[in-house]
Formats: C-alpha cells, structure tokens, sequence
C-alpha cells in the first residue's frame, strides 16, 4: 500500500457495498447526512446570510420541513432493520463550496440571486439522491422505505418550484436594478 498522500494504494481494496440492500442503506446514509447538515449548519448559516425577506421565508419553510426529512430518513434505516448512520455526501461539500465562492464575489444587492441559485443546485442533488434511493427501494420491494422517501421526495420537488418562483422574481429585480442605474 503507498503511504504517500494523494497516490492511490498499490493493492486493490475489496467493494464494500456487495449487494442491492447494502448500497441502499449507503443512500440512506448519504440522505442522512445531506439531511442532518442542511438542518443544522447549511440552511441556519443561510438565514444569517439572507437579506431578502421572499427567500428568507422560503429557506425558513425548508427548513422545518427538512428536520422531517432526516427523520423519516432515520425511519427508513429502521425500517430495513439497520441502525440510523451518516455517510459522505461530497456534492454536498461541493455545492456548499461553489456557493460560498460565489457568493463572496457578488455585491451584496445581487447576492439573494446566488443564495438561491444555491438552494436550488442542493434541491437538485437532493432530487437526484431521492429518485436513486427509491429505485432501489422499490427493486428491494418497497415498503415502507419506499413510501418515506417518495414523502420526502415530494417536499424537495415543492421547494425547488417554490425557490424557483423565488429565483424568477429576484431575476426580474435585478434586471430592474441594471436597467434604472444604467
């Protein structure tokens, strides 16, 4: 094995995901920390960071709602008989990256756009992450599993057109803006 960082090791590891119902359960842990991070760092750092009262409230509603996410996530992994557990979510980190670089290079009028462009790329990945676990869910047999994440799933695709509807009007704002200082 090489101990010299960033070369991968000289011997092959073996998959430890070796079945249909473990890479599920890595989904629903991937869910959990996406979850867990948007409820208790991601979305509180972005109501200190929101100056727009429209998307305020809209990031607000989101948040509530995303404590029951990670809930239902936690009764999914019950469901299937596994203790609740977090695992890496590396989009998420990236997103949460690309946001803050952004961010910090945008007047502070025009940054509610950039909040929400943000917001709106972590509902996607969230989307991306639900829509996978159900399949998987739903290939397993479905059950409870399957109906907690559709339950959640349902919630994110809400929010994305409502940051949407949140997006279309800061847009027209901002053209507003450009056009009476030009």
């Amino acid at each position: 094995m090489s101990s010299i960082p960033g070369k991968p090791p000289a011997v092959k590891l073996p998959p430890t995901v070796e079945s249909g119902r473990e890479l599920l359960v890595a989904e629903l842990g991937r869910l959990l920390t996406i979850e867990e991070t948007l409820t208790k760092l991601v979305l509180p750092e972005l109501l200190l960071e929101v100056q727009d009262e429209g998307l305020r409230q809209a990031v607000n509603d989101h948040l509530g709602e995303t404590r029951g996410h990670a809930g239902r996530v936690k009764e999914a992994f019950l469901a299937l008989g596994v203790a609740p557990a977090g695992r890496p979510a590396y989009g998420l980190d990236g997103l949460r990256t690309e946001h803050s670089s952004a961010a910090s290079k945008v007047v502070p009028g025009a940054r509610a756009a950039v909040h929400c462009a943000a917001a709106m790329g972590t509902e996607h990945y969230e989307i991306n992450a639900y829509e996978a676990a159900i399949r998987l869910a739903e290939a397993l047999g479905g059950g409870d599993v399957e109906r907690l994440l559709r339950a959640n799933l349902e919630q994110e695709i809400a929010a994305l057109q409502k940051l949407g509807q949140e997006a279309d009007r800061l847009a027209r704002l901002a053209v507003e803006e450009r056009t009476v200082s030009v």
